[in-house]
C-alpha cells in the first residue's frame, strides 16, 4: 500500500479533530482547553495501541496498563537520574515498553482461549504491586511529580501529542493493510488453517505486541511529561478495562475508530464533572449503551460502513477522470 492510500483511508472526522485541536492549541489561549485536549489525545493514543494487536487477532489484552505505567515511571526515572530530556526518555521508554512486550508476547501468544487474556491479568497485577514495593524509586503510592514537560507551554504540548498520535495512526494503519495485518486476521478466524499455510502465526501476534507494547509505551510516557507526574493509577487494572471498553465502542481492527471513540468519550467523561455526583453512572451507561446499539463498535456501524463503500467507490473514477 502506498503513502497516499493510508492518507486516503483517513476517516474525514479524524482529520478534522486534528486540525481543530492543533487550530485550538494556535490561536486559544486557555490552558484549562489545552489540558482536555492533550488527555483526549493520550487516551486516544491507549486505545489505539491496544487496538493494534487485539483488533485483528480478537484476543483480549487486560494488562495494556503495564506497558503505559511502565513506560512512564521509565521515562520519569531516566529524567530524574539521568538528566535526560523527554526528548530523549520517551522514546527509550516507548522502545523498553516494546521490549517488555516481546518478552511477554513470546510467554504468553501461544496461549489460545480465556488463557491469554488471564496471563496478561497477571502481569499487569504484578506491575501494580512492584510500584509499592519499589517505593524507594517509584514514590509508592503519591507516585513521582515535577516532571519536566515537552515544551514550556500547555498548547505546544498539545501539538507535540497531536504530531506523536498522528504519526502512531497512520503506521498502526498501514500496519493493519500489510500482509502482516492480513495474517492476523487470518489467523483469529482460523490459524490451523494459516499455520497449515506456512505462516508462524506466533511470530507474528509477538511482532504484534512488540509494537503494541512500543506505541502504549509512547502514550505512557507522553502523559506522564504532559501532567508532568506519574502514579500507580497508569498501572492499575482499572485503566487497562477501560481502554478495552474504549477500544471495544470504537470498533476493533479499525486503529481510527478507537483513536476517535476513546477521544471523544473522554472529552465526555471530563463534561460529565458538572454531574459529579452522578459522573460514573452515566458515563458507564452511556457505554453499556454504545456497545448494545453498535455491538461491532462505532466504526463497524452500517452507517459509517456505507459512507466507506462510497468513497472506495469514488476513489477509481476521481482517479480516472483525467485519463483520456
Amino acid at each position: 500500500m502506498s503513502p497516499l492510500d493510508i492518507f486516503r483511508s483517513v476517516p474525514p472526522l479524524g482529520a478534522v479533530l486534528v486540525l481543530a485541536a492543533a487550530a485550538a492549541a494556535l490561536l486559544i489561549d486557555a490552558p484549562y482547553v489545552h489540558e482536555l485536549l492533550i488527555l483526549a489525545v493520550v487516551y486516544a493514543q491507549f486505545a489505539a495501541s491496544w487496538d493494534l494487536l487485539c483488533g485483528p487477532t480478537g484476543l483480549d489484552n487486560f494488562g495494556h496498563a503495564v506497558f503505559i505505567g511502565g513506560a512512564g515511571y521509565g521515562s520519569a526515572l531516566l529524567g530524574r537520574h539521568l538528566g535526560l530530556d523527554p526528548l530523549f526518555s520517551v522514546p527509550l521508554a516507548a522502545v523498553a515498553a516494546g521490549t517488555l512486550g516481546a518478552l511477554l508476547g513470546s510467554l504468553t501468544l501461544r496461549l489460545r482461549g480465556p488463557y491469554f487474556s488471564l496471563a496478561t491479568i497477571a502481569v499487569a497485577a504484578m506491575g501494580y504491586k512492584l510500584s509499592f514495593i519499589l517505593s524507594r524509586f517509584t514514590g509508592g503510592e503519591e507516585g513521582l511529580s515535577g516532571l519536566r514537560p515537552f515544551t514550556s507551554s500547555v498548547g505546544a504540548d498539545l501539538l507535540v501529542c497531536l504530531a506523536l498520535l498522528s504519526v502512531s495512526c497512520l503506521a498502526m494503519q498501514a500496519f493493519m493493510r500489510s500482509r502482516l495485518g492480513l495474517v492476523l486476521r487470518a489467523s483469529s478466524h482460523h490459524e490451523d488453517a494459516v499455520m497449515a499455510s506456512g505462516y508462524d502465526t506466533a511470530a507474528y501476534k509477538i511482532l504484534a505486541f512488540t509494537l503494541s507494547g512500543t506505541l502504549a509505551g509512547l502514550g505512557g510516557a507522553m502523559y506522564a511529561h504532559t501532567q508532568m507526574q506519574v502514579n500507580p493509577d497508569l498501572l492499575s487494572g482499572g485503566l487497562s478495562v477501560m481502554i478495552v471498553l474504549l477500544a471495544t465502542v470504537g470498533g476493533r481492527g479499525r486503529p481510527f475508530g478507537p483513536a476517535l471513540a476513546a477521544a471523544l468519550l473522554i472529552l465526555l467523561s471530563e463534561g460529565l464533572r458538572v454531574f459529579e455526583q452522578y459522573r460514573a453512572v452515566i458515563f458507564t451507561g452511556l457505554l453499556i449503551l454504545l456497545v448494545y446499539l453498535h455491538p461491532e463498535g462505532l466504526a463497524g456501524s452500517a452507517w459509517v460502513r456505507r459512507r466507506s463503500a462510497r468513497r472506495h467507490l469514488a476513489a477509481p473514477r476521481q482517479a480516472g477522470e483525467g485519463r483520456p
